[in-house]
């Protein structure tokens, strides 16, 4: 049975039984790694919130899989994402930041699916 997860805009977390899980995007996924480059856009999250987002991975070694709309510059680099559904719940290891080259980590099992 699939559980429910429930976001707000512009969050970058979801609640699942009760549980603030940090959410990612399938975009970045290559099964079963994981990169999202983190690449500077303008307006952009400030280093805090990535740390914080970043720490919740790292502890917690759960994320929320999400389907996205993927937003593009000018330039037609990413530039956000404006989610779409929740995919499941997977557990995660060798998670790393690093401001330079990204959030990486390796999807160990899948948990739960998500609606």
């Amino acid at each position: 049975m699939s559980k429910k997860a429930v976001g707000q805009r512009g969050s970058w977390f979801a609640t699942v039984d009760e549980k603030e899980l940090p959410c990612v995007h399938k975009h970045w996924l290559k099964w079963p790694h994981y990169h999202d480059p983190f690449k500077p856009v303008e307006n952009g999250p400030s280093l805090a919130k990535i740390q914080e987002y970043v720490q919740a991975i790292q502890h917690g070694k759960i994320v929320i899989l999400t389907n996205d709309t993927v937003l593009r510059d000018s330039q037609g680099m990413v530039s956000g994402f404006t989610r779409q559904s929740y995919v499941a719940m997977f557990a995660v290891d060798d998670v790393t930041f690093d401001p330079s080259t990204g959030l990486k980590f390796k999807i160990t099992d899948r948990l739960s699916d998500l609606q």
